[in-house]
């Protein structure tokens, strides 16, 4: 397909930075939104790489405009793409533009079926949001098969049943009270885990292979939610991120996983980390969002696999500013 004259001087004239394209279509409407860490090369590969996907060819084949926005970072390049999306919701984004189907997992207080899906908070024990209501589905009828759960000291007492049995008054209330312990407690959650574990090896042992594997799937299942938990980096801390951009650096104050002061130095001081932070800290406690907590999870989500592999300290009674200054430069040299 031959590129529009129009087309190939605005590419060529896209640099290299991070940021977010748009696509629009010959109506002017936002057919597409991405980012990149490196605009040019990223545009470039629409027009410039055969595509196999057929989604793709009929993207390429309605762009007749492209703008960009610069950002000094990848971090904002992606926070700015997913604002973007959730704005204009282009016909070729999928992703971020489907926050209000996120559930949560609620544990009921009566009833025969301790666990259901909600599409808002309900109550204290509502979990979530959850992107992907499938897995939760899954993961209510897994543990159907496990109920009663009993805690018994700091460990769990269930047995796996091929058929879901149905519990007394007496077995729901222990039961129910194993489930929140499960969804609250971490380390509650590790036990129970490794039990799964334990008696989906013996199974195996014992040659119940169908047992063995029924088991697995209930246990990767646990895994995943575990793993999700235990990853999230930002959540109830203060935290200071700081990159090296090409005239100086980027400061980022994040607070539960909302970013919410950033600001660029050419140099950095330790009066200007302690001003950041104490700026950061008053915006922090006057601020009122007007993002659902669902669409927030998107922009929370960003920024913890962001900091994975950022420059961070958390702000706690330990920290100090000068420490997080050379800390900082030792890393942009590494």
């Amino acid at each position: 397909m031959s590129i529009p004259e129009h087309l190939i001087e605005k590419i060529q004239a896209i640099p290299e930075k991070p940021g977010v394209y748009m696509m629009k279509d010959f109506h002017g409407n936002i057919i597409y939104i991405g980012k990149s860490k490196c605009l040019n090369k990223r545009v470039r590969s629409y027009f410039y790489t055969n595509h196999e996907w057929s989604k793709i060819k009929r993207l390429v084949f309605n762009i007749h405009d492209i703008n960009i926005i610069i950002t000094d970072t990848h971090l904002e390049a992606q926070l700015l793409e997913c604002a973007l999306i959730k704005k204009y919701i282009p016909i070729y984004n999928s992703q971020f533009v489907r926050d209000k189907n996120y559930v949560y997992l609620k544990i009921e207080d009566c009833g025969q079926n301790p666990l259901s899906i909600v599409y808002d908070r309900d109550g204290q024990y509502s979990f979530g949001p959850y992107r992907n209501k499938y897995y939760i589905y899954d993961l209510i009828e897994f543990l159907r098969k496990l109920y009663p759960i009993r805690k018994v000291g700091k460990s769990f007492d269930f047995d796996y049943h091929p058929l879901p049995i149905t519990m007394d008054e007496k077995e729901f209330k222990e039961n129910r009270k194993s489930l929140i312990e499960l969804f609250t407690n971490m380390a509650s959650l590790k036990v129970f885990l490794d039990m799964l574990k334990n008696k989906m090896e013996e199974a195996s042992l014992a040659l119940n292979f169908e047992r063995a594997s029924q088991l697995r799937d209930i246990y990767l299942s646990f895994e995943h939610l575990y793993r999700a938990q235990n990853n999230n980096i930002s959540k109830d801390r203060e935290i200071i991120m700081g990159e090296r951009i090409d005239d100086g650096y980027k400061l980022f104050y994040i607070s539960d996983g909302n970013l919410i002061l950033k600001k660029k130095f050419n140099q950095i001081w330790v009066k200007d980390v302690q001003a950041f932070i104490n700026r950061a800290i008053i915006l922090r406690n006057n601020r009122i969002s007007n993002k659902s907590e669902k669409s927030l999870m998107d922009f929370k989500s960003i920024i913890n696999k962001e900091l994975k592999n950022s420059y961070f300290k958390i702000i706690d009674e330990d920290f100090k500013a000068d420490e997080f200054i050379k800390g900082l430069a030792v890393k942009q040299k590494g």
